[in-house]
């Protein structure tokens, strides 16, 4: 595992992606129970539809942010991949791979 990251024969970005997308989604999970509880605390104290509305608003934005979230990850993961393939197609025509010079 240590030769590979060393090497730049194959890219982690898509393993780091994974896991920033997952703590992505920790992020939005308590986001959205930060916003909901807002939205039952102010149904008990302030108004009870501004509190309704709180949560809905929570709800639609959690929703959208798990939509948008996942959609940014995957354009990652996308560009990642193109460049996985690019470098399979160049060693199936049989030019030697590129490799960066030791610093």
């Amino acid at each position: 595992m240590l030769t590979q990251f060393l090497s730049f024969d194959k890219l982690i970005g898509t393993r780091l992606i994974t896991i920033l997308y997952y703590l992505g989604l920790i992020g939005i999970a308590l986001g959205l129970i930060a916003g909901v509880l807002s939205g039952l605390g102010t149904m008990v104290s302030f108004s009870f539809f501004g509190g309704i509305g709180m949560v809905i608003g929570s709800l639609i934005g959690a929703a959208l942010g798990l939509l948008f979230w996942r959609f940014i990850c995957e354009m990652y993961m996308l560009l990642f991949r193109m460049a996985d393939d690019l470098r399979d197609i160049k060693t199936a025509k049989g030019v030697p791979p590129v490799v960066p010079p030791a610093v």
